[in-house]
């Protein structure tokens, strides 16, 4: 069994082992040693990083065995069972995970002391923390106010933090928060006198050092209430990015950080307006051009047909001309939109006529490439570059003049 170090010093970055078995695990070497400083993923803490005989540590881990295994990038030259391993953990990684769960921690207990929400499972990620508590509503702002107040108070007290051994009679005399999933032996988490915890993971010695703790947001989720927290550099590392994103703001609108969301309400309402007022205008715009387009349009047969590229509508705006054109006496409609090198194709026609648009789409697009399709009154299709739309729509018409075509 391997003797975990960080139980006693999680601040330890270097040491030297007995290399105790060399296993392969998916083509990559696996190394079983005496004792580490290296924490395997658990409890919802990620495994740490570093090197063991200057080959890189992708993986830590228990495996069904109870065994810990150190898995490397690459074999360690030379090495046999019996040789000492020198190794050494990526110290900022461990120093933020110590940060986050050690605020975890004392999140937990906030959160239980104040408006007694318990803890039902947490999650380290690499750029945020989540804590779910077993509620069946969201906190109130006020309440993630005092929350957030209490465990920086905590913070600014700079208490203690102690981890160490008991035996399960010992354990039963302590409060802890929640009762241990292990027997016999339990490593305690303490922050002085105000949480006890059972954990295994890696810890700051202060609460000092967990500082500052940021509650960034709340979610319902599985039927628990998740609250996602950063502390420590992140927090601060979050605090220096939203203040830059503040100030650049700030700049955009000429004003102070502080004005910036009554600027940006009254650019909303501003906003509201001119989407009225173009609305408006397209409206009248629609109207206008389906009236110009049924005089302009040509003649095969007995049947009215507008072909027209018209790249100053957006999709939905010119579906809605095309709608209103097909309510016209034998009307058929070959319409196009361009945008940059996209073009948006509505093929479509009068009830009273009986011609499939749908296949009359598919039969152009197939000599230009692109895809679309629909029912009989009414298609639509892309896909080709706007050089190729104009000769698209001539195709069209000339398979609407075969009476093979013709319905």
């Amino acid at each position: 069994m391997t003797k975990r170090l960080y139980y006693t010093d999680s601040y330890r970055t270097e040491f030297e082992a007995a290399l105790v078995a060399l296993n392969d695990i998916d083509g990559k070497p696996a190394l079983l040693l005496d004792e580490t400083i290296f924490y395997p993923t658990s409890g919802g803490q990620a495994h740490d990083l570093g090197e063991l005989g200057g080959s890189y540590v992708v993986d830590v881990f228990v495996d069904k065995n109870g065994d810990l295994c150190h898995l490397l990038a690459e074999p360690i030259v030379g090495a046999q069972v019996g040789d000492r391993i020198e190794g050494a953990i990526d110290w900022p990684r461990r120093y933020d995970h110590m940060q986050q769960h050690s605020a975890q921690h004392l999140l937990s207990h906030a959160f239980h002391r104040l408006f007694g929400c318990e803890t039902v499972s947490v999650h380290f990620g690499a750029a945020d923390s989540t804590i779910d508590l077993e509620n069946d509503s969201l906190l109130t702002p006020t309440q993630l106010d005092e929350v957030e107040a209490y465990a920086n108070d905590v913070v600014y007290a700079n208490l203690p933090i102690r981890a160490y051994m008991r035996s399960e009679a010992e354990v039963a005399a302590l409060p802890l928060r929640r009762p241990p999933k292990v027997r016999g032996e339990i490593r305690i988490v303490e922050i002085d006198k105000l949480d006890y915890s059972a954990c295994g993971g890696t810890h700051c010695r202060q609460t000092g050092e967990l500082g500052p703790i940021k509650l960034l947001r709340q979610e319902r989720s599985r039927g628990h209430v998740r609250v996602t927290f950063v502390s420590g550099w992140r927090a601060l590392r979050d605090y220096g990015q939203k203040h830059k994103i503040m100030l650049e703001a700030a700049a955009l609108y000429s004003t102070e950080a502080a004005l910036v969301p009554e600027a940006i309400s009254r650019s909303m309402e501003q906003n509201k307006a001119l989407i009225r007022r173009v609305n408006t205008l397209t409206e009248q715009l629609i109207t206008h051009d389906v009236n110009e387009l049924a005089r302009g349009a040509q003649h095969i047969g007995d049947q009215q047909v507008v072909v027209q590229i018209l790249p100053q509508y957006e999709a939905a705006d010119l579906r809605k001309l095309a709608q209103m054109l097909r309510e016209q006496s034998k009307m058929i409609l070959l319409l196009a939109t361009i945008s940059g090198e996209k073009t948006t194709l509505f093929f479509a026609r009068s009830d009273d006529l009986l011609i499939h648009m749908g296949d009359l789409l598919r039969s152009a697009l197939r000599e230009f490439g692109g895809g679309g399709g629909g029912r009989p009154e009414f298609a639509q299709g892309g896909g080709i570059p706007s050089s190729k739309a104009q000769a698209l729509l001539d195709f069209a018409v000339e398979l609407l003049r075969k009476e093979s075509v013709l319905c």
